[in-house]
């Protein structure tokens, strides 16, 4: 973990200490008395930065980073520009710097945390590795209030106290999941994609194939990931796909698919069928779980239905030496 500190009492320096950040970088200020702090934390796969700024107009613009920045204003207020789109940002609010695009930070007084995310993380969570990844970014503020939420809490409650703490640090697996986790909230709140699937237009087969694969392994612990290889497509395509052609997720219409087989083997059973040896045939391992989820799709519980189609079926005929 590298730790840096840069002061500037002028444009020019705090341009250079911006620039070791965000790459190609340059503050401008309209006003005489001014002041300039960034310290930062760097590692692998996440860099944050803190700027603490005083003076009047302040801009900070990138022209193409190389990194994915996400900008927590943590005191004051800045405007976000990129083109035509402009955004007003108040203390907690959340917007990004999309990478190969000029963006401009404009405050007077303020202090913000910039997350920055290289797009090799980006790529791996993807599933994008295997191409150059075109980064797609429709909106430079969060989808909903939720989601805002959510990444705020990751960033601040979380990933903040690991990073700080040398014990934490040392963990792999703890620091690595908390950042890929927090990469996986950036592109969820500011729906990321690769633009390359934006363009894709075969996507009903790309569903077909997802749902088929779905079919064939209803009872196996099957993974998005898993999925979204058998489409051809990255995981984020595959959510894009489903959105266009089915208006749900996959894991959503896994679950539909899995629940409907049970309904099936319930409301046609064998003697030996118990609620257990549905829910572990379609792929649940909690019987509870699965109660649950079968109770919100059918409006009754799993063991009603199968008390039903008992009470329903003719009875067995005798043995033949009964008769």
């Amino acid at each position: 973990m590298l730790r840096e500190r840069r002061t500037a009492a002028d444009a020019e320096t705090a341009s250079a200490a911006l620039g070791s950040v965000l790459g190609a970088g340059r503050i401008t200020t309209g006003g005489e008395r001014f002041t300039y702090v960034q310290e930062s934390l760097v590692d692998d796969g996440i860099s944050i930065t803190r700027i603490a700024s005083s003076g009047t107009d302040v801009r900070a613009e990138t022209t193409g980073s190389p990194d994915l920045a996400v900008v927590l204003v943590r005191r004051g207020a800045a405007t976000l520009r990129r083109g035509t789109d402009e955004v007003d940002l108040g203390e907690g609010d959340l917007g990004l710097l999309p990478t190969s695009e000029s963006t401009e930070l404009r405050w007077d007084s303020a202090t913000v945390d910039v997350f920055s995310f290289p797009l090799s993380s980006l790529a791996r969570l993807l599933g994008t590795e295997r191409r150059a990844l075109r980064l797609h970014a429709p909106t430079l503020v969060p989808q909903s209030a939720s989601l805002a939420t959510y990444w705020r809490h990751l960033a601040t409650n979380m990933t903040f106290p690991v990073l700080n703490d040398p014990e934490l640090y040392q963990r792999d697996l703890l620091r690595g999941g908390l950042v890929d986790a927090l990469i996986a909230a950036t592109v969820e709140t500011f729906a990321l994609s690769d633009a390359a699937e934006e363009e894709v237009t075969g996507d009903r087969e790309a569903v077909r194939q997802a749902v088929a694969f779905m079919r064939e392994r209803l009872g196996d612990q099957i993974s998005v990931a898993r999925i979204a290889l058998a489409a051809g497509l990255s995981v984020r395509g595959l959510q894009l796909v489903f959105q266009r052609e089915l208006e749900s997720t996959p894991v959503a219409h896994l679950r539909r698919l899995r629940l409907e087989r049970a309904r099936s083997a319930l409301s046609v059973p064998d003697t030996a069928a118990t609620v257990g040896s549905v829910a572990a045939r379609v792929g649940y391992t909690n019987v509870g779980r699965f109660s649950a989820h079968y109770r919100d799709q059918y409006g009754e519980m799993p063991s009603r239905t199968l008390q039903q189609a008992r009470a329903a079926a003719p009875p067995a005929a005798p043995p033949a030496s009964a008769r």
